[in-house]
C-alpha cells in the first residue's frame, strides 16, 4: 500500500474533523492491474491481489495550488504475508514544496508603484524555437502549416491585464489563438490608453510561418511611472488554443530600468478549446477553463509533454528585452514630501541609470519654455494604425564658455532676447499615437 498524506495527521490523531491540505494525488501506471485505488483511504492505492510482486510503479501529481513550506509525505507499507509486514523511516518519504521561482518567471517582482523620476523606451525581440529536433513527441505531421500568430502586447499600468493565469481569457485573446486574428486583441489595447494608467504602447511584432519560424518579430514601446511593465501574447498554430507569452513583466526597479533579460517562454492554455496535442480534434471547453499552463508532465500519451519535467523541456521561443534609451522628466519633481520651492530645482540629480543620449541634456542648467501643441498623428504605414505625433519646446541651456542670442519662431514673427553666457536648444518629445479607419 501507498499513500499521500499530510504530516499534520500526526498531531492529533483522533481529530477526525480537522480539515488537511490538498497533497496532490497518486497516478498508478500499472498496464497488468497489479495495483488499484484504494476504497478505504484517500489518496491511496494498494495491491489488486495477493500475487507475488517486486515492483509497482506510482507517480505522484502535486497539488495545482500550494501553500508556502508545505510538505507531503508518501508513505508505503509493504507485506509479506498475514503476519509479517514491514513500514517505517525505510519506506517513507517527505517532500518539501519547491520555492524557487519557475523559469519563465520575469526577473523583477510587480511593484504597486514606480518611484523613477524618468521614461524609458525599450525593444522587445520574439525568437521562435519550436522544431521538430527540439520538440520532437508528437510533432505536427504537417509542419508547412505551423507558425506563429503576430506578436501583440501593451505597455500599461497595474490596473490593466492582458491576461493572467488562474482567470479566464478575454475575446481578444480567444480571437488570438482560435481564428487567428488580432484586430480585437489590439482594439482592446487601444481602447484602454489613458494617462493614469491603462495601456501606453501597442505592441505589435509580425506574424511568421513555416519555414521562417526562426525569424524574430520586433517591436519598440515607451514606459513611465504609471505604465511601468507589459505583457506579451503569441498564438501557435496548430494547437488547440495554446499561446505563448509574458503577463505584467515588470520594468521597474528601484536603482532603475532594468537594462536586459532573456525570458524563455513554455506554452499556455487558454481554457477555450479541448485537446491535448498540436493536431488533436478541437471541441469547445464546456464550461470554459482558466488560463493554465499546458499540462506538462501529462500522464496522456498523445500529449507531447508526456511524462516530461519543465525543467527538462526545451523553450518553444525566446523573448528578449533591450532597454535602449532612458529619458529624465526635466522640470517635474518626482520626490516625495518637497514643497513647491524645491519643485523648481532644476539641478536635482538623476538617480537611475541614463544612457549617453539622455544625459546630454542634463549638461548645465537649463530652463525649459512650455510645450507646444501636438502635431498630427503620423502612422507607421500608411493611413492608419500605431505611429508618432511630436511636440517642441525650447530651452535655454547655461553654457560658460558661449554666448548666444536666444530665438523663438512663432507663426511669421520672431521674438529675440539677449542671454548673458546662454545657448538656444530645442527639446522634442514624441508619442506613440493610433489612427483608427
Amino acid at each position: 500500500m501507498i499513500t499521500a498524506e499530510d504530516p499534520a495527521v500526526d498531531n492529533n490523531i483522533y481529530d477526525f474533523g480537522r480539515k488537511f491540505a490538498d497533497v496532490g494525488s497518486l497516478k498508478t501506471l500499472d498496464t497488468d492491474w497489479r495495483s488499484r485505488y484504494s476504497e478505504r483511504c484517500q489518496n491511496t492505492v494498494e495491491n489488486a491481489d495477493n500475487s507475488a510482486k517486486t515492483q509497482v510503479e506510482v507517480h505522484w501529481v502535486s497539488p495545482k495550488h500550494s501553500e508556502n513550506q508545505q510538505q507531503v509525505r508518501i508513505r508505503a507499507m509493504v507485506a509479506e504475508n498475514k503476519e509479517a509486514w514491514y513500514t517505517g523511516n525505510n519506506l517513507t518519504i517527505l517532500l518539501h514544496m519547491d520555492d524557487q521561482r519557475p523559469r519563465d518567471s520575469p526577473p523583477l517582482p510587480i511593484r504597486d508603484e514606480c518611484n523613477l523620476c524618468s521614461e524609458a523606451r525599450y525593444e522587445v525581440i520574439f525568437n521562435g524555437r519550436w522544431s521538430r529536433l527540439a520538440h520532437p513527441r508528437h510533432y505536427p505531421s504537417k509542419p508547412d502549416e505551423n507558425g506563429y500568430t503576430h506578436m501583440i502586447g501593451a505597455s500599461h499600468g497595474n490596473n490593466f491585464t492582458l491576461w493572467l493565469q488562474g482567470t479566464n481569457a478575454g475575446p481578444g485573446l480567444v480571437d488570438l489563438v482560435v481564428k487567428p486574428t488580432p484586430t480585437t486583441l489590439e482594439r482592446e489595447i487601444i481602447d484602454a490608453m489613458v494617462l493614469d494608467g491603462g495601456t501606453r504602447t501597442l505592441i505589435r511584432g509580425k506574424k511568421h510561418d513555416h519555414p521562417f519560424m526562426s525569424k524574430p518579430s520586433h517591436s519598440l514601446f515607451r514606459v513611465d511611472r504609471t505604465h511601468h511593465m507589459f505583457s506579451i501574447i503569441v498564438g501557435m498554430t496548430p494547437s488547440p488554443d495554446w499561446f505563448l507569452g509574458t503577463s505584467k513583466f515588470e520594468l521597474c526597479d528601484e536603482d532603475g530600468w532594468l537594462e536586459k533579460f532573456d525570458l524563455p517562454l513554455y506554452p499556455w492554455d487558454a481554457g477555450i478549446v479541448d485537446g491535448v496535442s498540436y493536431e488533436s480534434p478541437k471541441s469547445m471547453s464546456q464550461p470554459v477553463d482558466n488560463i493554465e499552463r499546458v499540462e506538462i508532465g501529462s500522464f496522456d500519451r498523445d500529449s507531447p509533454f508526456y511524462q516530461m519535467n519543465l525543467n527538462d523541456l526545451a523553450p518553444f521561443a525566446i523573448l528578449q528585452v533591450r532597454r535602449l534609451d532612458v529619458y529624465p522628466l526635466i522640470g517635474i519633481d518626482c520626490s516625495e514630501g518637497q514643497n513647491a520651492e524645491e519643485e523648481l530645482q532644476q539641478d536635482a540629480p538623476v538617480l537611475e541609470p541614463v544612457l549617453a543620449e539622455s544625459r546630454q541634456s542634463l549638461l548645465g542648467e537649463s530652463c525649459a519654455g512650455e510645450w507646444g501643441e501636438w502635431t498630427p498623428c503620423t502612422p507607421h504605414a500608411g493611413v492608419c494604425g500605431p505611429g508618432l505625433r511630436t511636440r517642441t519646446r525650447y530651452i535655454q541651456n547655461i553654457d560658460l564658455y558661449v554666448n548666444y542670442k536666444v530665438s523663438k519662431s512663432g507663426k511669421g514673427e520672431q521674438e529675440f532676447s539677449s542671454c548673458k553666457n546662454n545657448k538656444d536648444s530645442k527639446a522634442t518629445e514624441r508619442k506613440e499615437c493610433f489612427v483608427r479607419c
